[in-house]
């Protein structure tokens, strides 16, 4: 009998779900506006620190992610000194792996004495990767190599951004990077444990993580001031080593187990599970040092072993990997490019011809690929806005085509099309750790098949290029 999702995820978690006793639920009807902008719609999210909504910015017509703090929290001002410092060190990174932060406050309703912290932050739209590498594992399958450690690679670099504003996340876990719908662009949120670094140790504040993926030496601290940058180089070697297995280092049940295995046992080697991985056993072995002055110094360093790594991965892959040096890449003109992806004739020209009468209002530019290898070649030379993609190419097939155009610059602008014959959607999951969710049956009737896709083109969503 297949596990479930939550079973798989209890199972790997070894207990990390465990929090302190959380917020009652609320009625969101009842939430009065927020600073007198943010007019809440539902909730995303909750915990120990407070919960997260949805809510509409008035003032400027966008949604936003609106975190409310735990009122108790408010109540320490040393609390509220590192959330107000933490706001504005966040809100001056710029980097699109980590979800921007527009406003920090503190909210006192009429008749009441106690105030609510919040942050109003950017509102990413899909899936986490926690529920993504669940997903995976349920149906035996591993998450492609190439787009783990595009992922990976990118949510570093994020994260050399946060530490060089002197910010430690402190709980840098799947379940703190979403997979935005369409783009597929990974982006780190839930700052709620976040901290200014402190090496002295004067900002005392109770634990806080997640044991499957707390360093030795947060483990060990029954007060997290103490805890600096090595311990989010832990959590992301501890996340790293999930998204490439499906599972974390050390599996056991309880809280305890966890963390006792975390400050005494040598985690299992990559390669044990992974053989083709091996180039990445050393990368690996240093994040998850016991001692922090063993890891890497910062984030910075780990993406230049991070990329070391990769090339030598891809020196002994038969995948067609071509390296794109970061930010630059082919730029877009004004054309509107499509590219056709199927190694059927004729629906391929089907589709072509139905593009350009979709979009007859624009200068369309559509090209055609016969398989992945062909696709990746042109996209290398022009990256499209929009991609019809077969899901059952040869070789190559669909989910590692768009694996390895995600991981070109500007490869998360690409919007993409599936067309698929087949009758189930057994396969359409895959596709969510790309941020692809936009599927059409392929129907081959040729005297009306230009219009019919001409009808669903229309339909989709393509903003014009920069």
């Amino acid at each position: 009998m297949k596990a479930t999702l939550e079973d798989l995820r209890s199972s790997r978690s070894g207990g990390r779900r465990h929090r302190q006793e959380e917020w009652p639920q609320v009625d969101v009807g009842t939430i009065p506006m927020i600073d007198g902008r943010y007019m809440v719609e539902r909730e995303i999210a909750r915990g120990s620190m407070g919960v997260v909504y949805l809510a509409q910015d008035i003032g400027l017509g966008r949604k936003v992610a609106l975190k409310l703090i735990a009122p108790e929290l408010a109540q320490r001002p040393e609390v509220v000194d590192y959330f107000q410092h933490e706001a504005a060190a966040l809100a001056s990174v710029r980097h699109e792996n980590v979800v921007q932060v527009y406003a920090f406050g503190t909210e006192v309703h009429p008749g009441e004495t106690d105030g609510s912290m919040f942050f109003a932050m950017e509102y990413v739209r899909g899936r986490d990767l926690d529920e993504i590498i669940a997903e995976h594992a349920e149906h035996g399958v591993d998450i492609p190599t190439y787009r783990a450690l595009t992922i990976l690679r990118q949510i570093a670099s994020g994260l050399a951004a946060v530490h060089a504003t002197g910010i430690v996340h402190r709980d840098v876990k799947p379940g703190n990077v979403v997979i935005e719908t369409d783009s597929g662009r990974p982006v780190l949120v839930d700052f709620g444990l976040a901290m200014p670094h402190d090496p002295t140790g004067k900002l005392s504040f109770a634990a806080a993580g997640s044991p499957s993926y707390m360093a030795p030496e947060q483990a060990r601290s029954e007060e997290g001031g103490g805890v600096g940058p090595p311990a989010d180089v832990y959590a992301f070697g501890v996340s790293a080593f999930e998204l490439l297995t499906g599972r974390t280092p050390f599996l056991y049940e309880t809280i305890e187990e966890q963390l006792r295995a975390h400050t005494e046992e040598v985690p299992p080697l990559l390669s044990k599970l992974r053989p083709n991985l091996r180039p990445f056993d050393r990368v690996m072995a240093r994040m998850l040092a016991k001692d922090p002055r063993a890891r890497y110094e910062g984030f910075t360093s780990l993406v230049g072993a991070l990329d070391a790594a990769i090339a030598k991965w891809r020196s002994g892959s038969t995948d067609p990997a071509p390296s794109y040096p970061e930010g630059g890449g082919p730029g877009r003109g004004e054309l509107l490019r499509i590219l056709v992806v199927d190694d059927d004739d004729a629906f391929r020209k089907v589709a072509a011809r139905a593009a350009q009468l979709a979009f007859y209002r624009r200068q369309v530019s559509v090209s055609v690929a016969r398989s992945g290898v062909e696709a990746l070649s042109k996209a290398e030379r022009a990256v499209p806005d929009l991609i019809l993609l077969d899901l059952s190419l040869p070789g190559l097939d669909g989910v590692e085509t768009i694996s390895r155009l995600r991981a070109m610059p500007r490869g998360t602008e690409t919007r993409v099309l599936v067309v698929t014959d087949r009758q189930d959607e057994a396969e359409r999951w895959r596709f969510s750790i790309l941020g692809v969710n936009d599927f059409f049956a392929k129907q081959l009737g040729l005297a009306r098949e230009g219009r019919t896709r001409a009808g669903a083109l229309v339909a989709v969503d393509v903003k014009p290029p920069d």
